[in-house]
């Protein structure tokens, strides 16, 4: 999802753990069976609206910072993501969110009997393998699409694209929208693996880590994102044994994978070309015939 707003369209997002927080309270207040569930609704059923509520949120944050760029934008989603997590364990919402308890008592998606080869995580695992299946096919097939030029027009230069006609107000909050309501999914998910909703889980090196991910895997590559999330993720298990130092040795990683592939491990063909260019200007006209012949669907002008 975040690969859609930072790895397309450019937008960085630093307060991307607001949408999976939305999606993660959204299923904990419809399924819990405590005294903070309000519908006693399935896991299934559920989903759709955590992803509904999480997509409003995008669309929320989207409309009052369409004029912002660069820097100034990944501070005001910084502020946004904090402000979530201030009132998810604020006693202001504790009376529908639990406060620093948060939402306990949350169902597993697949109610099956312990000695099932589907009890415990490995329902998650597969339910996770599925909608990362299908988050990947949609991303796919929109970064191919006329609203995916459009994306990698904005994050090239938002003056030319607008010149172009490219509607920055309605491709950007598409952009936010869309990624939020992945992200709504993914928090789903983990309130059915886990259980609970804590306001604990909802802090900035979530969303450093994943923007971390869809940096180091390659922006705008799907297949980047997926090599960048099994080393992000995989690396400090890695280094469990080693719990005091796991982090510096993680640190270390990050720096070496941004001095020798600054691209990323798996960069998609437009993103590879142009982080080249900065240390081979001849290869600066080539590369914006690429970029000409993609951005108008594949006919030159």
């Amino acid at each position: 999802g975040l690969n859609v707003v930072v790895g397309l369209a450019g937008l960085l997002d630093l307060g991307y753990v607001a949408f999976y927080a939305v999606g993660a309270y959204t299923v904990g207040l419809l399924t819990s069976t405590g005294d903070l569930g309000i519908a006693d609704l399935s896991f299934w059923v559920a989903v759709p609206f955590a992803v509904l509520a999480a997509m409003l949120f995008g669309i929320f944050l989207g409309l009052p910072i369409l004029g912002i760029r660069g820097d100034y934008l990944a501070i005001v989603t910084l502020g946004f993501g904090e402000i979530i997590a201030i009132l998810a364990r604020s006693d202001l919402l504790g009376k529908w969110l639990g406060g620093p308890q948060g939402i306990t008592n949350i169902p597993k998606p697949l109610p099956v009997s312990p000695d099932n080869f589907l009890a415990g995580p490995n329902q998650i695992y597969y339910i996770s393998l599925l909608c990362a299946g299908l988050i990947a096919f949609v991303a796919y097939r929109l970064r191919g699409s006329r609203l995916g030029r459009a994306w990698v027009a904005i994050r090239e230069d938002e003056d030319v694209a607008e010149a172009l006609g490219v509607n920055l107000v309605q491709t950007k909050v598409l952009a936010y929208m869309l990624g939020a309501a992945f992200a709504g999914l993914g928090g789903a998910i983990f309130a059915g693996l886990v259980g609970a909703v804590f306001p604990s889980s909802i802090n900035l090196y979530v969303s450093i880590n994943v923007v971390a991910i869809v940096v180091v895997g390659g922006m705008g590559s799907i297949p980047g994102v997926i090599v960048g999330a099994a080393f992000l993720i995989g690396l400090p298990e890695l280094f469990r044994e080693f719990s005091e130092y796991r982090f510096l040795f993680y640190g270390l990683a990050l720096m070496i994978v941004m001095r020798f592939r600054p691209e990323g491990l798996l960069p998609s063909k437009v993103g590879k070309a142009s982080m080249q260019v900065h240390d081979d200007p001849v290869m600066a006209a080539s590369l914006a015939d690429e970029d000409t012949e993609y951005l108008i669907g594949g006919s030159k002008a």
